[in-house]
């Protein structure tokens, strides 16, 4: 990291655990007034996390796009973004955030744990494809864990609905509509990453597929989401079914960003290098 990078980003992270605290705390002592001010923490931790962007940027000459550093920087910038966005768009959507603040910090703080070295991307691998891959995969990561989100706080309502903090709450037909508006969202974005890669891929290595273990598990996880979307569908699988089926299906995305760098060393994929 660059000096004044590594200052801001740690200030955001420092901010996304005191506001997780909040939220958690809020959440388990029911206090409203506490989970009020934890809108604020996360917009003045989100502008941070814009500026050891924009920082990390100058330094590298690339948007972060390589590396699992610059992966868990670019993709929790995209779940926080879609989080302050519902948060702006009605108030008591607010709550998601019980599930992507906490989420975001974890995954932040493994990112920084890893190599945040800066190391400018080789003009080999430079592409526009390239870019268009890396957004909408962050993009599609954002969404489903949006997803994750309002499945996490529709579990939490449907048990204690008639409690007086979880009524300011979305009810839970609204809750389920918007984790299946996200989910197929998710879906389309996903499914653009996997072609655009492909393209990006024959430009590179001369073949749209070639199996990569990367390749190989985002294929699975999009199949996952398209079949809870059939299962919607096809068989009315909604409400508590369809939220635990969100959740589950998230690491499905956490294993391909992630999980196959810690077991397989032979990935071509820039975010696992």
């Amino acid at each position: 990291m660059a000096p004044l990078e590594a200052i801001f980003i740690w200030i955001a992270m420092g901010l996304y655990a005191i506001a997780s605290a909040l939220i958690i705390y809020s959440f388990v002592f029911k206090n409203e007034k506490i989970f009020r001010i934890t809108f604020s923490l996360i917009l003045i931790s989100f502008l941070f996390h814009t500026a050891g962007i924009f920082i990390r940027y100058d330094a590298v000459g690339n948007l972060p796009v390589a590396g699992d550093y610059e992966t868990t920087l670019g993709g929790t910038w995209i779940i926080v973004l879609l989080t302050l966005y519902l948060s702006l768009k009605h108030k008591t959507l607010r709550a998601v955030s019980v599930a992507t603040i906490p989420f975001s910090l974890l995954l932040l703080g493994f990112g920084v744990m890893r190599d945040p070295a800066l190391t400018p991307m080789a003009a080999s691998v430079r592409s526009f494809w390239l870019y268009i891959h890396v957004l909408f995969a962050q993009v599609a990561f954002g969404a489903f864990t949006i997803a994750f989100g309002t499945g996490v706080l529709y579990l939490l309502k449907e048990k204690r609905s008639e409690q007086e903090f979880y009524r300011k709450f979305p009810d839970l037909n609204r809750l389920d509509d918007l984790m299946f508006r996200f989910l197929i969202f998710g879906f389309i974005t996903d499914a653009v990453m996997i072609a655009s890669g492909s393209i990006w891929a024959k430009h590179l290595w001369g073949n749209y597929w070639s199996w990569d273990p990367v390749e190989t598990w985002s294929l699975v996880t999009w199949i996952i989401y398209g079949l809870a979307i059939h299962l919607r569908l096809t068989m009315g699988w909604k409400g508590a079914r369809m939220a635990w089926l969100v959740i589950f299906a998230l690491s499905g995305m956490i294993i391909s960003f992630f999980g196959i760098n810690l077991f397989v060393d032979t990935s071509l994929h820039m975010f696992n290098v």
